[in-house]
């Protein structure tokens, strides 16, 4: 009781700072606008920390609660801690939020803009992130049989709760359109929880098989235990599969037409998981091809081959991962920017990939011409083997795409020579790679002109040189190939796609079809409806593909019986 009451000062303290705050935010309300954003800010910003502070307190009680072995023995200080927040923060964050629910009455648009959205999304982010790490925790407690079960429980159901909590409300006050891009971030986080969960599913299984007597005949392991990943990674992929179906397929995934959709598949969908597919697979065939060719530093293949399992379930993940996000993509007839954007982003992954792994073979040279100590303990056969291994894997792939793209610039050469996305590529390519060559040259002539300087010129400085040598020759490769590209097509014009900038809608009502419309396009959308079309309904995915493709600055679209009808004007 004296631990409550010693809060009882602080208490009134912050009550009153609360209430002058309301009274001076209410009068500069009334007197001008121009200090809402700052109000908003600090309002929105409070009631973000109180939640943290006291889903932290509660969290903390009751895990303890539930922590029925530790009880005793558990830190005080975190007690007094833990309450002090719920104590605290409890009561503050209730008036802030019916601050905020009286406020957001008054004024519906206070819901909406960045600041709440951030804050909101912030809050939705950190829930999502600590209830499946913590989740994930309880599942490998209950499979090593961990006293401290209680604790991963106790986070699990708050934050949880937590996130329930701020889903819901978020989405009675903030638009849609302006919440979605929590969607995407918790698509990332959870598709990630899900391809980690595959990988360790794969990796167990393979792992059960390679102990058997017939491959390597190590430590036989069980189905179930701490050692074999197939329960809690089992557990993982149902978990964030959940979250990922609510996530990605209920709500990001509802509209392909836009910028941020487009950006997340190609991006994260379908570049991050191209280069997870082709590092794994790499380290698998490099592992092969060392034990086979190379210097292994196990002749028990078992030792050797233990993490073979992880590397070959991470390719096969990534791939799988990689050909979903392909897969949404669109497959139009004629040639697209998304198209383009898709295949000349494989093309640069595994061109990157390909110049690695030509310097490697550089420095592997130049160590095995100057006698010094290989790369990572290894011979030079095996930094060989791993350069080899990085291009026999990614060469062909940037083969195959950059092929297929010079071979449609030949026959379509108007149209692919003036796309922005290749002239951005070429751009990247002998830019970046120009910056790196003479940045690796520098470095080059520094080292020279030191060991001239200091008389110590001789095997020692060229083998210091090995690195940016090796960098100097593939990036100088790349950029050149790509400069060379670009000289023969400057003086082609890039013509950049318009689209309509005012669009006038009349049929039905439809507030999500203008939300959207307004989200793809960025046009400015007007709208009249008509008296007679009361039983028709918008094809919103198709009126949006329609006005994506207009090149007219200002467009009309009517509703009618037979169908979509966009007509241009003018003014």
């Amino acid at each position: 009781m004296s631990i409550l009451l010693s809060f009882l000062p602080l208490l009134i303290m912050i009550a009153v700072v609360v209430l002058v705050i309301r009274k001076v935010s209410k009068r500069a309300t009334s007197s001008s606008n121009t200090a809402q954003p700052v109000r908003l800010f600090f309002q929105y910003a409070l009631a973000f920390g109180l939640f943290m502070i006291v889903t932290v307190g509660l969290a903390g009680l009751l895990s303890r609660a539930l922590d029925v072995s530790n009880i005793v023995n558990a830190d005080q200080s975190s007690l007094a801690s833990n309450l002090a927040f719920v104590v605290v923060g409890g009561p503050l964050l209730a008036g802030i939020t019916i601050w905020l629910r009286n406020s957001l009455r008054e004024n519906p648009s206070e819901g909406h803009g960045l600041i709440p959205t951030f804050f909101a999304t912030l809050a939705a982010i950190v829930s999502l992130l600590v209830f499946l790490s913590s989740a994930i925790a309880a599942l490998h407690n209950v499979i090593s049989g961990d006293e401290v079960l209680g604790s991963t429980l106790g986070r699990t159901i708050v934050w949880g709760t937590a996130l329930i909590l701020v889903l819901k409300i978020s989405n009675s006050v903030i638009p849609k359109n302006d919440f979605r891009i929590q969607y995407f971030v918790g698509s990332f986080i959870t598709a990630l929880a899900a391809l980690i969960g595959l990988v360790q599913v794969l990796g167990g299984v393979l792992a059960l098989l390679l102990s058997q007597q017939t491959f390597f005949d190590t430590q036989k392991l069980a189905l179930v235990s701490p050692e074999n990943p197939i329960g809690i990674g089992l557990g993982t992929l149902v978990m964030s599969g959940a979250l990922w179906i609510y996530y990605w397929i209920k709500n990001a995934n509802t509209n392909k037409s836009d910028t941020l959709w487009l950006a997340y598949v190609l991006i994260a969908g379908v570049g991050g998981t191209l280069v997870i597919a082709i590092t794994s697979l790499s380290i698998s065939l490099y592992q092969v091809l060392v034990w086979f060719v190379g210097e292994p530093t196990s002749q028990n293949a078992g030792e050797h081959f233990a993490s073979i399992p992880q590397s070959l379930a991470t390719a096969f993940a990534g791939f799988l991962f990689w050909w979903y996000h392909k897969s949404l993509l669109p497959n139009e007839s004629e040639r697209t920017d998304v198209q383009r954007t898709y295949e000349y982003l494989v093309s640069a992954i595994s061109l990157i990939a390909s110049a690695i792994g030509i310097s490697i073979v550089i420095v592997a040279l130049i160590e095995s011409l100057t006698s010094q100590v290989q790369l990572a303990g290894a011979g030079a056969i095996n930094t060989l083997l791993g350069a080899g291994t990085v291009i026999v894997v990614a060469g062909p792939v940037w083969w195959h795409f950059w092929s297929r793209i010079q071979s449609i610039a030949r026959a379509e050469s108007n149209a692919e020579l003036s796309s922005p996305v290749r002239r951005i590529y070429l751009f990247l390519l002998f830019g970046a790679g120009g910056i790196v060559a003479i940045v690796s040259l520098i470095t080059i002539v520094v080292q020279l002109f030191d060991g001239i300087l200091s008389s110590n010129l001789g095997a020692n400085t060229f083998s210091e040189m090995r690195f940016a040598i090796g960098i100097l020759i593939s990036t100088g490769i790349v950029a050149g190939y790509h400069w060379e590209i670009y000289r023969h097509e400057k003086s082609v014009e890039v013509s950049f796609a318009t689209t309509a900038t005012n669009v006038l809608l009349v049929g039905p009502n439809s507030p999500e079809l203008i939300q959207k419309l307004k989200a793809a396009t960025g046009a400015k959308v007007s709208f009249l409806q008509r008296a007679d079309a009361s039983e028709l309904v918008w094809p919103t995915e198709h009126v949006i593909e329609l006005v994506a493709q207009s090149k007219e600055d200002d467009l009309l679209i009517l509703l009618e019986a037979t169908g979509v009808k966009v007509v241009p004007v003018t003014r």
